[in-house]
């Protein structure tokens, strides 16, 4: 009987052998990132990951499966080996949600660690983008990277190595977040609103960054990251 259950999931590993598995990680650790991968990888599938933003509709952990996925039992299989690691998949879904589809033999794995939910607040993973000035007299870029700091870069300017451009930003009491000046010497705080806009194309999330005060050293610009829905 042993035998035959080692057969069964030798089976199971081979027709998961070519699935690729697209992980997001957007809300994961790199511990869990690192996890969830060997573990997949261990039972044949082959992990892609990415940093995209969730789906407006997907507000817990999600598994995208394509029809022409190869395997009959392969879903099946994928959650069983996920619940076992401490994964509950709460929803499946077919094809596509939102802007995101799996075609051929492949699905899309959208995990979120227990106690945390996407909502109408803008979580710091969710802020770590490029953005655009707007309604401001320079051109701007602000960068907030997931490491948790911050670069201002002119397009027209050579002092971009100025000490306040530089630095670390963290959410104090949302909606506010701080940034905080390489030397420690400054502070600049923005408000974050989230928004959808459209054009003819269709949906845009935006995340705009206002400015709270004067900044007086830096120009008083707002700042807009947008994303097709």
């Amino acid at each position: 009987m042993k035998m035959i259950s080692v057969l069964l999931v030798c089976c199971f590993i081979l027709s998961c052998s070519s699935t690729k598995v697209h992980l997001y990680t957007r809300y994961l650790s790199t511990e869990q990132t690192l996890g969830v991968t060997n573990d997949l990888e261990a039972l044949g599938f082959d992990v892609v990951d990415n940093t995209l933003v969730f789906p407006d509709d997907i507000a817990q952990s999600t598994l995208l499966y394509s029809p022409f996925i190869e395997g009959e039992n392969s879903v099946n299989f994928l959650i069983d080996s996920l619940e076992q690691s401490g994964w509950i998949i709460a929803d499946v879904k077919p094809i596509f949600a939102g802007n995101h589809y799996y075609t051929k033999n492949s699905v899309g794995l959208l995990l979120l660690p227990d106690g945390l939910m996407k909502n109408d607040q803008v979580t710091a993973q969710d802020l770590a983008n490029e953005y655009e000035s707007k309604k401001c007299e320079n051109s701007i870029k602000l960068s907030l990277k997931s490491d948790a700091t911050y670069q201002f870069l002119y397009s027209n300017k050579h002092d971009n190595e100025n000490e306040q451009l530089k630095g670390n930003w963290q959410i104090t009491s949302y909606p506010y977040i701080e940034l905080t000046s390489s030397n420690k010497a400054w502070r600049f705080y923005y408000e974050i609103h989230k928004s959808i806009d459209s054009d003819v194309v269709g949906k845009i999330e935006l995340i705009e960054l206002k400015p709270v005060d004067d900044q007086y050293t830096l120009p008083v610009c707002s700042y807009v990251y947008g994303i097709r829905a």
